[in-house]
């Protein structure tokens, strides 16, 4: 009896430190994205706010600052809040889970949409985005269903404990990073077809790296980053599995932001000498165009 009680205070600690760790890294995360929101503020206010809207300016915006709900105020509150019952712990759980994944999809869209366009919305690659998004997203919300279902909670440990106390789980959220990373893989093939022709072809302007490179780039870092979600979730114990998947959350919503932000930034202010090529010239003003939502081209960060 007495090694079975001493074993239960073990896990006990081992879930409490667990739990401590996930605190500070989220908070972390929270610091971070409000940061990068006041950091770039300004960019802001000039290129999405002041612009003509459309659709795809309430995608940003939903994008962007939807982790301010899920990450800086449901996810704390999971985290701090006092004496929390295990049902409300996992309502908590569902919501911010949840509108994680609406949050990355809707950045993930914004990056697809600009994929689209580099192939100048061509129309054969429009419906095989769509294809391989929904095939790699639509498992992803099943799977996601299947986790949430087998999260356990546990009454607090003790009065006046702050946050919730997972007690059981499974592990298989990972499905959901690897289908995530396969997505990715596929979009940065997509990205690397046309800018590697670009760069022969002697693309250099710097609206055309900055479309290639920040789009390798971003792509890059998200697929690294669902590595280490899948090798986190597969190899550490259900109450860390979460260890750093706010932090992909935030850092698809300041990719993303930045990505919209830099492409309006550089179309602005770009000037085209004589002498520059008439293929890298056609191929800025394309993006030049999408910026504006010329009806010849008109679609990704407008």
């Amino acid at each position: 009896m007495a090694d079975a009680a001493a074993a239960k205070f073990e896990r006990m600690v081992v879930g409490l430190t667990h739990q401590q760790i996930i605190k500070h890294i989220d908070v972390l995360n929270a610091t971070l994205l409000v940061y990068d929101i006041l950091l770039n503020l300004s960019l802001e206010i000039e290129h999405i706010w002041r612009r003509q809207w459309s659709y795809l300016t309430v995608l940003y915006i939903l994008q962007r600052y939807t982790p301010l709900f899920d990450t800086a105020a449901v996810t704390l509150q999971h985290h701090f809040a006092l004496n929390l019952s295990p049902q409300y712990c996992d309502l908590n759980h569902k919501i911010a889970s949840w509108s994680y994944v609406v949050g990355i999809v809707l950045s993930e869209t914004i990056l697809a949409l600009r994929v689209w366009a580099v192939w100048k919305r061509s129309i054969p690659v429009g419906i095989g985005l769509s294809v391989w998004f929904l095939g790699c997203w639509i498992p992803c919300f099943v799977f996601l269903g299947k986790f949430l279902g087998a999260m356990e909670f546990a009454i607090a440990p003790f009065t006046k404990f702050r946050g919730c106390f997972i007690s059981g789980g499974s592990n298989i959220l990972y499905v959901c990073w690897v289908l995530l990373m396969i997505y990715d893989a596929g979009t940065l093939v997509m990205i690397l077809i046309p800018g590697v022709g670009a760069f022969r072809r002697g693309g250099r302007s710097e609206l055309v790296r900055t479309v290639y490179r920040d789009g390798v780039i971003y792509y890059a870092l998200i697929f690294l980053m669902s590595t280490l979600n899948v090798i986190i979730v597969l190899t550490l114990p259900p109450d860390l599995v979460y260890l750093l998947s706010t932090f992909e959350r935030v850092l698809h919503s300041l990719l993303t932001s930045r990505a919209v932000l830099h492409i309006r930034q550089i179309a602005l202010h770009s000037t085209y000498p004589e002498t520059t090529p008439s293929h890298e010239l056609s191929t800025d003003v394309c993006f030049t165009s999408m910026m504006n939502r010329d009806p010849s081209y008109g679609i990704v960060i407008k």
